[in-house]
């Protein structure tokens, strides 16, 4: 008996070796970095990341979900919907990697912004980017943009895509960025396939959040390539531009320059003009549904400058010194916001620098109202001489 019972001890001691052994192969062959990575991918941004196309931009080393909050629903009359998450690796034992270099971060809006306490934000919605140069539209039947930013030790990528959900659900907006280390090779932003493909994060994800929230929107194809957004060494003459800067004109070496994107039907559009010298002078943009909720926002609520909201303006001047004026869209987005901005002050502008500059502003946001299936919007207008003498 006692024979036996050593024996039972002996084999519950082995198995309980082999118990430990097949934890230590699983925990050391990688088999826990795995699962863990799996759980991230699957549970965070309330499962709207495409797993394996994540998984494919940051590389095989451990990811870990980062910043998951979530409030509201496209259901919701008082609340907007708001969720920031992301996904990134995990920073190695001394070796000095931090997020940055490593990540895909993402925010979902609901849209418009709908109670107080959201509209003390600081901005109301997500930037498209760093970029000061137009970003890239999206095009084969989305309504995004994307840009990069490969200044500093990383390369980032970030698309932009808007949602028009079903009637009476308000829209979505998704904005994603991919952060990737220069070390992860050559200028990767610079290679078609790999900027596609973070594109496609945005994209795949948007669609999940479609389904997830019951937005219903009506979805683009499958992204076959994303251009790069134009660089500073790729500017034309404005006779020569046929896209965002069309019909703008020169202004001897003051205005001789003009970087611009495509026409599309961007919810962003943006064309710099600059000088001789390279230098940026004027910059307008079109501003459509969130961007145009957003940049009111800035330019009015979030400013202090008085509200032109119930005084059926539809034009002025911003307190930098810039120009605004509005179109009516078809849609149910709310108007678009053209605006104006400049590299120098006011006190340093001539009545002919004003009159450029309405002008520009003009030609740029009738060309986009027009290809937007927006009504003319109204004349911009010069400031008053009070206006002038409070800047």
């Amino acid at each position: 008996m006692a024979a036996m019972k050593r024996g039972a001890t002996r084999a519950g001691a082995g198995a309980g070796a082999l118990v430990v052994l097949a934890g230590g192969v699983f925990w050391f062959g990688g088999g826990y970095d795995r699962w863990a990575t799996d759980r991230a991918l699957t549970t965070a941004c309330d499962g709207v990341l495409p797993a394996d196309a994540v998984r494919a931009a940051l590389g095989e080393r451990r990811l870990k979900a980062f910043d998951d909050r979530s409030a509201g629903s496209l259901d919701d009359t008082t609340t907007s919907l708001r969720m920031t998450c992301g996904i990134s690796r995990e920073t190695g034992e001394n070796d000095g990697r931090h997020v940055g270099e490593g990540s895909v971060t993402v925010s979902v809006n609901g849209v418009p912004t709908l109670d107080r306490e959201d509209r003390r934000y600081e901005r109301l919605y997500p930037e498209t980017g760093r970029a000061t140069l137009p970003p890239a539209p999206l095009g084969q039947g989305w309504h995004g943009v994307f840009t990069t930013d490969d200044s500093g030790t990383d390369a980032r990528a970030t698309t932009a895509v808007l949602l028009d959900c079903a009637p009476g659900r308000g829209d979505l907006l998704v904005t994603v960025t991919v952060d990737v280390g220069k070390n992860l090779g050559d200028m990767p932003l610079d290679n078609p396939g790999r900027r596609t493909a973070f594109a496609r994060i945005a994209t795949d994800t948007a669609a999940n959040a479609s389904r997830r929230w019951n937005c219903d929107a009506r979805l683009g194809t499958t992204l076959k390539t994303v251009p790069l957004p134009v660089n500073e060494d790729e500017y034309v003459g404005p006779a020569d531009a046929d896209g965002t800067c069309a019909g703008i004109a020169a202004r001897g070496k003051t205005v001789a320059r003009a970087w611009e994107s495509e026409r599309g039907t961007a919810p962003y559009e943006k064309c710099v003009l600059g000088n001789a010298e390279g230098d940026p002078t004027l910059t307008v943009t079109a501003h459509y549904g969130p961007y145009a909720e957003g940049a009111w926002h800035d330019s009015f609520e979030r400013s202090g400058a008085p509200d032109p909201t119930g005084t059926g303006q539809r034009s002025g001047v911003l307190r930098n010194g810039g120009h605004w004026t509005t179109a009516d869209c078809p849609d149910g987005s709310g108007p678009a916001f053209f605006s104006l901005t400049r590299d120098r002050d006011e006190a340093e502008r001539t009545d002919a620098d004003r009159a450029y500059g309405l002008s520009t502003l003009k030609t740029f946001a009738e060309r986009s109202a027009r290809a937007h299936r927006c009504a003319t919007p109204a004349a911009p207008t010069a400031p008053t001489a009070s206006e002038r003498d409070r800047r």
